[in-house]
């Protein structure tokens, strides 16, 4: 993401969209009310041929909107923001949908906040992507890491029972799909598992995957994966990425939880923890962000870090389950 022009005493920002990543670091920044205009398409009727029954054509416009609602697909390169429209055509009141996407231009008028404009600083870093693939000998699972979450691509399973199995027939074959789904991902490649079929996969093919780990892990499939970011293995070749360290995060406070060392979770006790200067870090889910700004204000008056955590993967679901947010402390209260 590139910022094209920013005047934060009218509050205003431009930016830039380039990759599927922006898309969803921008769902986490627009908010309800919010003011949002681009280029964009709008139907329009057209009454010149009295023969024919009305019709519309798309006429491209530059909209202005007032935000209403807003949803990410996941895994595709779009991210939907409807509103009523408030500039820039004869239909003021009507509503309209942007569909973003990358290589467009997008200026949002918002109060901005230092979290907002954290997220955005974020936003225009370079994050590489990795991929993992969790094998044994019964099925690999293979996923894309995206900063937003985890994307299965592949369950490539080995086939291995019944009378009529070759061993060694069907063993290239399963190792032969797994690299197939490798080479076309083209990134980074952390390939985990229980036993000694990994090291098996890799032997056959070392000489055409070039950057790769090789790691244990209890279990395949999507377990696999997770337990994977739960170790921290993905950061051996990329130590940046913020699903990883989303996860470890909440990894943390499930082990403070269970230890009862210095953690305060639900909103209750973590205002209790502000009011007493004792929050050190504090760990909200992205979905709740709007809704607990003044609590956030408070946080950063005390000098407290602020983490948000996005609910789009296990680590944010944990989360969810215990009300949302926790505060790291400084001391016990």
């Amino acid at each position: 993401m590139k910022i094209i022009k920013e005047d934060l005493k009218k509050g205003l920002i431009e930016v830039y969209i380039q990759s599927k990543e922006d898309c969803w670091h921008l769902y986490n920044i627009i908010e309800k009310g919010d003011f949002l205009s681009s280029l964009t398409y709008r139907s329009k009727k057209d009454f010149s041929d009295k023969v024919r029954s009305k019709k519309e054509r798309k006429e491209r416009v530059y909209l202005k909107i007032r935000v209403e609602s807003k949803e990410f697909q996941e895994f595709t390169d779009r991210l939907r923001i409807r509103g009523e429209i408030v500039e820039g055509s004869e239909e003021i009141g009507a509503y309209h949908t942007f569909s973003i996407e990358p290589g467009m231009k997008i200026k949002i008028e918002k109060e901005w906040k230092e979290y907002h404009l954290k997220h955005l600083k974020e936003a225009m870093k370079k994050h590489p992507k990795i991929a993992v693939v969790a094998i044994d000998d019964e099925m690999a699972t293979i996923a894309r890491i995206h900063e937003y979450g985890v994307e299965e691509v592949a369950t490539i399973y080995s086939n291995r029972s019944g009378k009529m199995y070759d061993c060694k027939d069907n063993l290239k074959e399963y190792y032969g799909q797994i690299l197939s789904k490798i080479k076309e991902l083209n990134l980074p490649v952390a390939i985990v598992g229980p036993g000694f079929e990994k090291e098996k996969f890799i032997e056959l093919a070392k000489n055409e995957i070039k950057n790769y780990i090789l790691d244990d892990v209890s279990t395949s499939g999507l377990h696999g994966i997770y337990e994977a970011l739960k170790r921290g293995v993905i950061e051996k070749i990329m130590r940046e990425n913020r699903v990883s360290m989303e996860i470890k995060i909440v990894e943390e406070i499930m082990e403070r939880i269970a230890k009862n060392d210095k953690v305060a979770y639900g909103k209750e006790e973590v205002e209790k923890a502000i009011e007493l200067g004792a929050v050190k870090k504090l760990v909200i889910l992205n979905s709740i962000v709007k809704n607990e700004e003044n609590l956030i204000k408070r946080a950063e008056k005390i000098g407290a870090k602020i983490e948000i955590i996005n609910d789009f993967h296990e680590g944010g679901e944990r989360l969810s389950a215990i009300g949302g947010i926790v505060a790291f402390l400084r001391y016990d209260i």
